[in-house]
């Protein structure tokens, strides 16, 4: 800045070429930005997989895996039954698993949890886990390895997990005599799907909802919504204001092991599949260590099974480069679409925000869709998923410590490529990179009348003499502080800092609207909370829309156009700042909004009470309108019915657009109170002060002083 500030910085060449091309500049950037992720599917723009955890010994052992036929029985008697006793109800049979793992000689255990539903008005869940330890021979329970699967009822309209949890038992029958155990096992069975894992792994943690600070092996911790002054007193009637702070009880654990290393999920359906799918993302975009996602696939080799991710098969080889390269396209996107909502796509994705590395073994048949040539494909059967499930567990028997090298931030081009974060985050950075350009050039005209007036001066000082150089320096220096009296009058810290706290400030009412608009509906509209949470964030965006324009005129009535400059400056570098902070935790997230909102950052611009083209100014607008968090939502959900139901007319697939969007919306906020997905809080925080602010400057018209 301090060249910028030099009063001669205007004869640096740099600064007038930046004047002239910065739009063409941005608009290189951003199209650079996403040609250059669609290289990163090409074959000489990744690297192939490599473990870098030699510890992990993978595929060095002689199987021994012997329980085919004790999975098989497993199985058959675990449908008998559910169908005897469990076919009208979606309770787990509790007793029948305790009883077989009793029976395997495992120390057995249950866990009793509860949900208080945070927009249910008063509907409370109830559910129970049921696990076993098989203790380690050589170690005294100081490090741990779970297999976990989660249960799905015969009525479950998901497919069920009856052939993965009789795997399981297998499993235990056959590990429970092996001597050469390092670490315990522990065998995870959870009701209610990723409720359950949350309650476990909390209950296991030491995370109790009966504190305000509460202290585990994770360190110290502080619920949310338990700082500050107490106002239960003020607000006694609306007890429901905060009650949703508390909304998860994880109960506690009567046995426990040591610090948990790695996790393995199954979700086997059938005791036959032509392959299986590994699902890696988790929380909020995490993902596991690449060398845990690379053991599973080549131990997948290994066995015998065919393994995928997203769009790539194993199976198919020997394309071309162009076909490889369009498949590598579709596995990226695959894993950004999948990144973006912050949703685990199994039980395995709650595990990394402890520091556990885990992944989700699906079984697939040649019923799923999509993938090519499965029918030619030869089955797997319990015999070879018990061969790839005990070389899996021996190799992370090997591991001396936790995963701590390879990659915790990567994207799979297919299941032996990837793409490390030094290849990808320069997409982001061209977008972001292209705001800061805007915000620079901007700031530079700034400084545009100041610089013709100091030029004028300058050219009269030489003309004059040196008799009157005494008292035309006192006019100048007098007429130099007027200059920048105006300049500093022209922009009032005062009104521009208000608007941005007022800002955000609406941003964070709206993140915690949705409690009082699903008390409003059902209290006096009997509606359900999906219906009114999305209307009311309706209405309220409405309000935002037709008030937020006003609220520059605070403390100033009559806005100069420096003024207006300097917010679009400081709204550029906000945008660009949050998209990298974002993308550094969950690329995928940041880039699409990096994608979304620059086109809208580098169109918005400060709008002159003299400009006469009023078309193009409401064209900004509409577009603008389009760009609102909830649009973009809303119209998304319109479009991908309209892919998945082509047959149905414009108002059919609007109005399963406009439902799908109502759960979506929904999804996210009990996602956000329950396990801590932050989409929700960025849409609200972040994405809705900074498209507010678009709005305001293309809504206020302003005179160029």
């Amino acid at each position: 800045m301090g060249l910028l500030s030099d009063p001669e910085y205007s004869s640096v060449r740099w600064v007038k070429v930046l004047r002239r091309l910065h739009s063409p500049l941005c608009i290189l950037c951003y199209l650079g930005a996403i040609l250059w992720f669609f290289m990163l599917a090409n074959r000489e723009f990744n690297n192939e997989t490599y473990f870098s955890e030699n510890a992990l010994l993978p595929g060095l052992v002689t199987n021994e895996f012997n329980g085919e036929q004790a999975a098989n029985r497993f199985y058959t008697e675990f449908l008998q039954e559910l169908e005897e006793k469990y076919d009208e109800t979606d309770e787990m049979p509790i007793p029948w698993l305790v009883a077989k793992m009793s029976q395997l000689h495992l120390e057995v255990y249950t866990h009793n949890f509860t949900l208080n539903y945070p927009l249910g008005q008063g509907q409370v869940f109830k559910g129970t886990n049921v696990y076993g330890i098989l203790r380690a021979p050589r170690t005294s329970s100081l490090e741990a390895i779970v297999l976990s699967a989660p249960y799905r009822s015969i009525s479950s309209h998901q497919k069920g997990t009856a052939a993965g949890i009789a795997l399981m038992l297998a499993f235990a029958q056959f590990a429970r005599p092996q001597k050469y155990w390092a670490k315990d096992i522990i065998f995870l069975i959870t009701e209610h799907e990723q409720l359950g894992m949350q309650a476990w792994l909390e209950a296991y943690h030491g995370l109790k909802r009966d504190s305000e600070t509460f202290y585990s092996s994770l360190g110290s911790f502080v619920l949310p919504y338990t700082y500050g002054p107490d106002f239960g007193k003020l607000t006694k009637g609306f007890e429901w204001l905060n009650d949703h702070s508390k909304c998860l009880d994880p109960g506690t654990l009567k046995g426990r092991s040591g610090s948990i290393q790695a996790a393995i999920n199954l979700e086997f359906h059938t005791p036959k599949i032509k392959y299986i799918e590994v699902k890696v993302e988790g929380l909020n975009g995490q993902l596991p260590n690449l060398d845990l996602v690379n053991l599973v696939h080549k131990l997948c080799v290994k066995s015998g099974i065919h393994h995928s991710y997203k769009n790539s098969y194993s199976w198919i080889r020997n394309l071309n480069p162009m076909d490889e390269w369009v498949s590598g396209i579709w596995t990226l996107l695959g894993m950004v679409s999948a990144q973006i909502a912050g949703v685990p796509n199994g039980n395995h994705g709650l595990f990394h925000r402890f520091g556990i590395e885990a992944v989700t073994l699906e079984g697939r048949d040649a019923n799923d869709p999509i993938a090519p040539r499965v029918s030619a494909l030869s089955s797997a059967n319990f015999y070879r998923l018990g061969l790839t499930l005990e070389s899996v567990l021996r190799s992370l028997n090997n591991l001396l410590e936790r995963f701590h090298q390879s990659y915790f931030f990567y994207m799979l081009a297919a299941t032996n490529r990837f793409v490390s974060i030094g290849q990808y985050m320069p997409s982001l950075c061209l977008l972001c990179g292209a705001m800061l350009i805007k915000a620079l050039a901007l700031y530079v005209s700034m400084q545009k009348e100041q610089e013709k007036e100091e030029e004028s001066k300058e050219k009269q000082d030489t003309e004059e003499t040196e008799e009157k150089k005494d008292t035309d320096y006192k006019k100048d220096f007098k007429t130099r502080r007027e200059i920048d009296a105006a300049l500093s009058s022209n922009i009032s810290v005062a009104n521009i800092g208000t608007n941005y706290l007022l800002v955000h400030l609406l941003g964070y009412a709206v993140m915690n609207l949705p409690v009082v608009f699903s008390q409003i509906g059902a209290d006096q509209f009997g509606q359900p909370s999906e219906v009114s949470v999305y209307y009311g964030l309706i209405i309220t965006s409405v309000l935002i829309t037709v008030v937020s324009p006003f609220l520059l005129g605070i403390f100033r009535t009559r806005l100069s156009h420096d003024e207006m400059t300097l917010v679009n400056i400081l709204l550029l570098v906000e945008l660009a700042t949050a998209c990298l902070a974002i993308g550094m935790h969950n690329y995928p997230l940041g880039l699409v909004i990096a994608v979304t909102y620059t086109p809208l950052a580098l169109l918005a611009g400060v709008v002159d009470s003299e400009s006469k083209s009023t078309f193009l100014l409401m064209l900004k607008r509409l577009f603008c309108l389009v760009l609102h968090p909830l649009s973009v939502l809303t119209l998304s959900m319109i479009v991908y019915s309209s892919i998945l139901f082509p047959e149905e007319n414009f108002l059919s697939m609007v109005g399963r657009g406009r439902d799908a969007a109502m759960q979506a919306v929904m999804f996210a906020i009990v996602d956000s109170m329950i396990y801590g997905n932050w989409l929700f809080n960025v849409g609200a925080c972040v994405i809705l002060p900074t498209w507010i602010i678009f709005w305001q400057i293309l809504c206020n018209r302003v005179r160029n002083e």
